[in-house]
Order: structure tokens, then C-alpha cells, then sequence
């Protein structure tokens, strides 16, 4: 699993660098610019996916641990993370883009105080009924909970198609985890399964299908409505048909992936294991602090016209991810700071 958290965290980083492009900000719908944004956009949409899945695949699994003691580790696991950064980032859109209190407090009572932080909105509400899911898990087949799984991704792809429809409701802080339910239990059902090369052959087609049906999509319905709108957001969002193909095809690839690299024995293994385990030690922290650094790095620097930006926005994603990096290893040595990341 910490293959498939770095990996996840990189494709954060990089949808979140070329996302102005795909949004026509930097980059005219329908070119070649664009067009590449946006295969490259949708070839790593799976990240938050993938993210959810492996917190199913780690927490999932019954085991003896009462309620109280569980809410106690992940509150200093995602709590305080959840308060600390919803009011960092509250402040930092105040300051850079000059938005009113109401506003702010809007964002937070939906759950998305930034672009990014609408994940740990989703992750508390998962952890919130883990301990009874577990129960669910321990006592019921795998048909059984195959069945749970469908039909809870069926909700949320109901939940985000009828979302298109003007004035049919909306998500707030504390039902931003209902829809991402299917993934959870997919990350627990999908760790039990055969990762051997039929399963990794299966992973890439279904990757490959997904990806395609996201870019092909949301280029389509771009087109059609002559701008980046509700019907590109459709195939972007991580409960289009397209989109939970591509997550379960990328989680399938990542798992088999991680585990060569666990079994693997030579000394560039083990070194590669010691990188990827370092590394994932940060991507949480990561996670976190990456907008602001991206988004400094681009209000410093700017973006250039044309075929350029693509250039650029993959600059900015490298040094987004080093300079997050290291400041997540910094924070991590100081004693208060480092619950928070």
C-alpha cells in the first residue's frame, strides 16, 4: 500500500498543476494544448479514488479494538489535521483572494475550504463508521459484500448524476463521505483478490478503458457545450462509469506493483523499498500543503501561452512536490507541528 500512497500522491500533485489548463484558464478549449491537459488530467484522476481504497484496505479488517479506542487514534490522526488546515486555508483564500467571512464559512460547512481538503471531510465521515462497518465485514460473505460495494458506488453515481440536474441538492461537510462508501469496501475486497498477472492484466485494461472513457468524455462534452462546464466536471468527477474504472484499475496495477517491490531482493529493491517508505511517511502532509506551495509557485512565476504551459505546469508539479516535501520533513521534527501533518 505505501507504493500506491506515493503514487497517489504524485497524481494529486500533477491533476492539480494541469487542472487551469483542462479549465480553459491557461489554455484554449479544444487544441492541442488542451487536448493534452486533458489526457494527461484524466490519466490520473484516480488518485483520490485510490487514496479512499487504501484506508478500506488498511482499516477494514475486523479485528478486536472497541469504538472509543479507535475514534481516540484517528481523531489524532485526521482531526486535528482537519481543523488546523480548514482554518489555515480558510485564511490563506482570505488573504490571496481577498473572499468575505460568509463566504469562508460556506466553504467550510460544505466540506471544501480549499480544492483539495474536501478528502479529509471524506475520510472523517468513513472513520466514523468503520467500527461498525468492520462488523459488517467480519459477519457477512464476500458475495454479500460485493453486493454492499456495488450498490453503494451505485448511490454515488446516482448522487453525482442527478447532481446535474439545477437545484437537486448538494453535499455537505457531513455527507461528503457517502458516495466514496463503494471504494472503501472495495479497497478491503480488492486487497483479498489475486494479485498475479491475470489480475494485473485485468487492472490495466479496465485503467486504460477508464482513462480513455474520462478523456474522450469530458472532451466531448466540453466541445458540445462550447466550454469547460458541468459536462466535463461530469467525467472528472470520481463517480463517473469512466472514473471507477480507472480507480479500480489503477488500484489493481499499484497493489500487484507494490507487492513485486516488497518481494523483490536486491539491493536496489531494498533501496527503492526504503525511498518509497520515506516518501510515504510524507504524502500526507503532502497532501496538505501542496496548493499553497503550487499556487505560490504560479502567482510568483506565472504560466506562458501556448504549448509552453504544459512545460511549465509539469515544472510546477516537480517543484510543488520537492519543496512539499521537504517542508513535511521539517514539520515532522517539531513537536506541536507535527500532529497536524
Amino acid at each position: 500500500m505505501e507504493f500506491a500512497r506515493v503514487a497517489a500522491m504524485a497524481a494529486v500533485v500533477v491533476v492539480h498543476a494541469y487542472s487551469p489548463l483542462v479549465s480553459t484558464i491557461h489554455a484554449d478549449l479544444g487544441g492541442p494544448t488542451w487536448w493534452t491537459a486533458n489526457v494527461v488530467d484524466a490519466a490520473l484522476r484516480w488518485c483520490v479514488a485510490v487514496f479512499v481504497m487504501i484506508s478500506g484496505a488498511l482499516l477494514l479488517r475486523p479485528r478486536d479494538e472497541e469504538p472509543g479506542d479507535f475514534y481516540r487514534k484517528r481523531w489524532a490522526r485526521i482531526g486535528v489535521p482537519l481543523v488546523v488546515w480548514t482554518v489555515a486555508y480558510l485564511a490563506w483564500h482570505q488573504w490571496r483572494e481577498g473572499t468575505d467571512l460568509s463566504h469562508a464559512l460556506s466553504q467550510a460547512a460544505s466540506g471544501s475550504p480549499s480544492i483539495h481538503l474536501y478528502f479529509l471531510y471524506v475520510i472523517a465521515g468513513l472513520y466514523l463508521f468503520t467500527p461498525f462497518l468492520r462488523t459488517v465485514v467480519a459477519h457477512t460473505s464476500r458475495t454479500g459484500l460485493w453486493w454492499f460495494a456495488g450498490a453503494a458506488l451505485a448511490v454515488g453515481f446516482a448522487d453525482q448524476a442527478l447532481a446535474l440536474a439545477d437545484g437537486a441538492g448538494g453535499v455537505t461537510a457531513v455527507t461528503r463521505f457517502v458516495p466514496f462508501l463503494g471504494y472503501y469496501l472495495l479497497g478491503w475486497l480488492l486487497l483479498n483478490t489475486d494479485s498475479g498477472p491475470r489480475a494485473v492484466r485485468t487492472g490495466v485494461v479496465v485503467f486504460i478503458l477508464g482513462v480513455a472513457g474520462t478523456a474522450a468524455g469530458a472532451g466531448a462534452a466540453a466541445l458540445s457545450e462550447g466550454e469547460w462546464g458541468t459536462g466535463g466536471e461530469y467525467f472528472y468527477d470520481f463517480l463517473s462509469p469512466p472514473m471507477i474504472l480507472a480507480g479500480v484499475g489503477a488500484y489493481l496495477t499499484l497493489r500487484a506493483a507494490g507487492t513485486r517491490l516488497a518481494q523483490a531482493r536486491s539491493p536496489m529493491a531494498e533501496t527503492a523499498r526504503r525511498v518509497v517508505s520515506a516518501v510515504a511517511g510524507l504524502s500526507f502532509g503532502v497532501y496538505l500543503v501542496h496548493v499553497m506551495v503550487l499556487y505560490t509557485l504560479r502567482d510568483l512565476w506565472g504560466m506562458p501561452e501556448g504549448f509552453l504551459t504544459l512545460f511549465a505546469a509539469a515544472g510546477y508539479a516537480v517543484a510543488t512536490a520537492v519543496i512539499s516535501l521537504v517542508l513535511v520533513a521539517l514539520a515532522q521534527r517539531v513537536p506541536l507541528v507535527r500532529a497536524t501533518v
